[in-house]
């Protein structure tokens, strides 16, 4: 109980400054439901377990020394990724040292997927943007072009007959891609025991988020040539991104079902 409430209390800043990027960066606004996923995790975990009598193992404390030292440098480095990715280290550690390895084996994926609740690196979202960005335009005008749309590319610029537009970071589909690949690791985890169907789950996911924005972008297009400019924009383009994404669940959830019954 005395190392739960000091370990409370040394990662209460690191709690704060993640809720605060949560709340202001929508990137990461999916960060909420991961400690509330994990913790339900936990407690399935502990419920299904036996009553083995807690066996402490003196190699927790290399484990939570390890997630200490990656809690100072992200201190010293002031980086927000490394103080979060060092709270799994320190937890698992702890269980290790009061719990002991067959507890440490049962929480180890509960505690594992608390690192999806640290934002990436700084300068990770630009340098990811600007792909994803370029793939869409060009995939677009290659989609718009076979659909009959004259349409012209000029790196991020879509040059339509009525309209240009511009794929900007807003069209980069990077939040839908790191919220799937959140979700599709959780599918993974609680659907499938072979590593390569939890991988092939995985992949599925980052597939579905990618094609997804791919037409949502293209669909785009194909709205302002037909209606105009205004239907690129506003209330019409976000129900159609929030359409697509929704319609983008279907399949995939579909896979993991199938998967589950094999």
């Amino acid at each position: 109980m005395a190392l739960g409430v000091a370990a409370l209390a040394l990662y209460l800043p690191v709690l704060r400054d993640l809720v605060s990027v949560w709340l202001r960066v929508t990137y990461y606004s999916y960060g909420f439901l991961v400690p509330l996923f994990s913790a339900y995790l936990a407690r399935e975990a502990w419920n299904a377990s036996d009553d083995a009598p807690p066996r402490p193992a003196p190699a927790g404390l290399l484990v939570t020394a390890a997630g200490l030292t990656t809690l100072a440098l992200g201190i010293a480095a002031d980086s927000l990724s490394l103080r979060a990715l060092s709270l799994p280290g320190v937890l698992l550690g702890l269980v290790l040292l009061t719990l002991g390895p067959a507890h440490a084996r049962r929480l180890a994926f509960p505690i594992g997927f608390l690192v999806f609740m640290a934002p990436l690196p700084e300068g990770a979202l630009p340098a990811l943007s600007l792909p994803l960005q370029r793939l869409a335009a060009l995939v677009a005008e290659h989609a718009l072009g076979a659909l009959g749309v004259a349409v012209t590319r000029d790196d991020l610029y879509l040059r339509l007959p009525s309209v240009t537009l511009h794929v900007t970071e807003a069209c980069n589909g990077l939040r839908f891609l790191l919220a799937m690949l959140v979700i599709g690791v959780a599918f993974a985890a609680t659907t499938q025991r072979r590593p390569l169907r939890r991988a092939g789950i995985v992949l599925a996911a980052v597939a579905v988020a990618v094609l997804a924005n791919l037409a949502r972008v293209t669909g785009t297009g194909v709205m302002a040539e037909l209606w105009g400019a205004s239907a690129a924009m506003g209330l019409p383009h976000a129900v159609w991104g929030k359409t697509v994404y929704a319609l983008a669940l279907v399949p995939f959830v579909g896979l993991v079902l199938f998967m589950r019954r094999r």
